[in-house]
């Protein structure tokens, strides 16, 4: 079944992955300049890429929270 909407979102993430972390962080901050799916394409890819000892191996959610709390987003 063809999705739009899920379509469009796997194309952000695909997009989002060439930026650095630190442009990442950026997107994920900037709530005037990207929009909200965009910006969570980008905290994907940062929760990913965290280091375990910030994710403490836990469920994507919780890594995500994590992640938001390690890097002050």
């Amino acid at each position: 079944m063809y999705r739009p909407h899920i379509v469009r979102f796997a194309l952000m993430i695909y997009e989002t992955y060439r930026y650095s972390l630190a442009e990442q962080i950026e997107i994920v901050r900037a709530k005037d300049r990207y929009s909200p799916r965009y910006r969570a394409a980008a905290l994907r890819h940062i929760a990913i890429d965290a280091p375990l000892s910030v994710t403490l191996g836990r469920p994507f959610a919780e890594r995500r929270r994590l992640v938001r709390r390690y890097y002050g987003i």
